[in-house]
């Protein structure tokens, strides 16, 4: 068969040529008006395919393949005194009465710092900028120290008579708290706060240990008998942490608040008044039940960009201050460095030697500092942990009578009163973790085969109509280069 009987069967006998290329124009612009629109009907039913495609490539499903709970840590437990400057040093009813011409600048300072740990509304003499070196000298003279709050830990069945030892400080924006099973501060900072615990001298111990654990990787030997950060192995009755807390009477405290904030966190996080958390007041128990939720990742995902699936590992992105990212982290940094940026000062959880610490007049711009942050992702491009894990509580408080109790603690004495006391008691209430996992929402193949599968809904178009059309265009082009061809060289 010639190239001219080929040509003429293709003309005569595709569809093509049967529905579009008739000899009645009518007809002819019946079909061609049918696959118009058609094909506008295509596109308006695909764009919702293809939008998906590129603005949510990644979903998150529940998984069938539990994480039993010695593979999660035991969440950090941040403990804030909610009267963070001890009356019995320092007469706080009688420093509202200054008169600032009588008193040096060191001492406006202090007060300053007072004023702002306590959280006051009286009105002062504020000042913008405070010496660093003023805030450690009020911490370690006036605060109300750890010693005189944290007075014993129970971890599963060992009693830990002298609990401090393994208590990190921070601050968690003007409150001086204290961390138990948080991250060693040589595996948490690049910066290590040495000067605050040298202070006060608390936790040292614990923070001279070495961590075997990250979230991407989880614990790297978990038959070590004692991981750092520590993790329980089961929910059998005595896999629990108590915490006894002492809070002395204070007639001229420095705060209206009674009591302790405790916060429930990761151990890779800095502790964030976004954290769970709970009340305690003395003459009182809690028991706490901690539920673990977990999000993963899929390894498919590791050759995206971070934008595209949403989230970090810990190696992609770097942070100044800590060496673990989490989306907490790096929004704590974001807020540091906005704050720094806008009013040359270091806000107080995060001293800065280099720079003066935000004294109470400096409000107004910590607020706007605070403002820009807001929306993390958009300023310091903070996405969550590619690997994160969360806690939520469930607790119930009732009075508790430690009278009755007494003679079995070691570090009662004459100024530590029963009455006092208040205490916390915490576990896991399941033995497994079911993660959520991020995954592709569809591969790319499979967009292909929904957007396809739409395209033959509207019009019916298959692979092999399309290459009866492919083929239909090639040799129609051919036939007319070839009769141009000719006609050119006839006129010539």
């Amino acid at each position: 068969m010639g190239l001219k009987s080929i040509h003429k069967y293709i003309i005569t006998n595709t569809s093509l040529r049967n529905n579009f290329w008739t000899d009645d124009k009518y007809s002819s612009l019946y079909w061609i008006s049918v696959l118009i629109g058609s094909g506008a009907l295509c596109v308006f039913l695909s764009y919702d395919i293809v939008l998906k495609w590129y603005d949510s490539p990644v979903n998150r499903f529940s998984i069938n393949e539990p994480r039993h709970i010695s593979e999660n840590p035991f969440p950090a437990i941040t403990i804030c005194h909610n009267d963070p400057i001890s009356s019995n040093t320092m007469n706080l009813a009688s420093v509202l009465n200054w008169e600032r011409q009588n008193k040096t600048d060191e001492e406006w300072q202090t007060l300053n710092v007072v004023y702002e740990m306590c959280q006051w509304k009286h009105n002062i003499f504020k000042l913008e900028n405070i010496n660093p070196n003023i805030v450690y000298k009020v911490v370690k003279e006036l605060s109300t120290k750890c010693e005189d709050t944290i007075k014993q830990i129970r971890w599963k069945d060992k009693i830990i008579d002298h609990p401090c030892e393994i208590m990190q400080p921070i601050f968690l924006l003007t409150n001086l708290c204290f961390s138990f099973n948080a991250l060693p501060y040589h595996d948490m900072y690049r910066h290590i706060p040495y000067k605050l615990q040298d202070t006060l001298q608390t936790g040292k111990k614990w923070s001279n240990l070495k961590s075997n654990w990250n979230l991407d990787d989880g614990y790297r030997d978990n038959n070590l008998t004692s991981n750092i950060p520590w993790n329980m192995k089961s929910t059998t009755y005595w896999n629990t942490v108590e915490i006894i807390l002492a809070q002395k009477d204070a007639f001229y405290g420095c705060s209206s608040k009674q009591g302790f904030t405790v916060y429930f966190h990761s151990p890779s996080d800095v502790p964030d008044y976004s954290h769970s958390s709970l009340k305690l007041s003395k003459n009182s128990h809690s028991f706490v039940q901690i539920s673990t939720f977990l999000s993963l990742t899929d390894d498919g995902l590791k050759s995206w960009t971070p934008e595209k699936r949403g989230c970090y590992y810990l190696n992609e992105k770097w942070l100044k201050y800590n060496t673990i990212y989490s989306y907490i982290n790096c929004y704590v940094e974001c807020q540091v460095n906005y704050t720094e940026h806008l009013c040359g000062c270091a806000p107080m959880f995060r001293i800065n030697s280099s720079l003066p610490v935000c004294g109470p007049k400096s409000k107004d711009c910590l607020a706007n500092a605070a403002i820009h942050v807001q929306r993390a992702y958009h300023t310091c491009k903070c996405l969550p942990s590619c690997t994160d894990i969360d806690y939520e509580l469930s607790y119930s408080t009732v009075p508790k009578n430690f009278s009755y109790i007494k003679e079995s603690f070691t570090f009662l004495d004459n100024l530590t009163d029963s009455n006092s006391l208040a205490s916390i008691e915490a576990t896991v209430n399941l033995e497994h973790t079911w993660p959520l996992r991020r995954n592709a929402e569809d591969t790319n193949i499979g967009y292909i085969g929904k957007i396809a599968g739409m395209t033959n809904l509207c019009r019916g178009v298959s692979l092999i109509s399309s290459l009866e059309a492919f083929l239909f265009l090639i040799y129609q082009s051919f036939f007319s280069l070839k009769k141009l061809f000719i006609l050119y060289i006839i006129i010539n």
